[in-house]
């Protein structure tokens, strides 16, 4: 009579050792891919957020508010209550918050913090995230740190 009682403690050994090494081929990929949708997605806030300001810039009543910044200020602090309220209401959010910890490159970003631009006599609006170089811009363009 042939009894079956189970699984050796043998192949038991093995299906784990085989788990383990699948386990450790993948997660590096998985963890890149993780990092490029939370890159992607400040990417997107950081359109949407220049999409706000040029928004609220155009309307006649919140424009008075609207402090010019022609270098890259971070949008925690935005000038007037008014403005950023206006801003983030357009936005459907009550702060911006950042996802991405490392760039396109691997690399960690100095700050996880979206700058902007506004410069209200061209109505133009530039978006920064991690840093204020032309590197880290995410609008109008992508720099080289955001975007392959």
């Amino acid at each position: 009579m042939n009894r079956n009682n189970g699984f050796s403690l043998v192949e038991l050994i093995i299906v784990i050792a085989i788990m383990a090494i699948l386990a450790s081929a993948l997660a590096p990929t998985l963890i890149k891919y993780i990092n490029k949708a939370r890159l992607t997605t400040d990417m997107d806030s950081g359109r949407k957020l220049a999409h706000a300001i040029m928004t609220v810039v155009t309307d006649e009543d919140v424009y008075d508010d609207a402090v010019a910044h022609l270098t890259p200020y971070d949008v925690d602090n935005m000038d007037n209550a008014a403005f950023k309220a206006a801003v983030f209401e357009i936005m459907d959010m009550d702060n911006l918050r950042a996802r991405a910890k490392k760039d396109v490159n691997g690399d960690s970003f100095p700050t996880t913090k979206f700058y902007y631009t506004l410069d209200t006599a061209r109505n133009k609006v530039e978006i920064y995230y991690g840093d204020v170089t032309s590197d880290y811009m995410v609008y109008p363009v992508a720099g080289s740190k955001i975007a392959k």
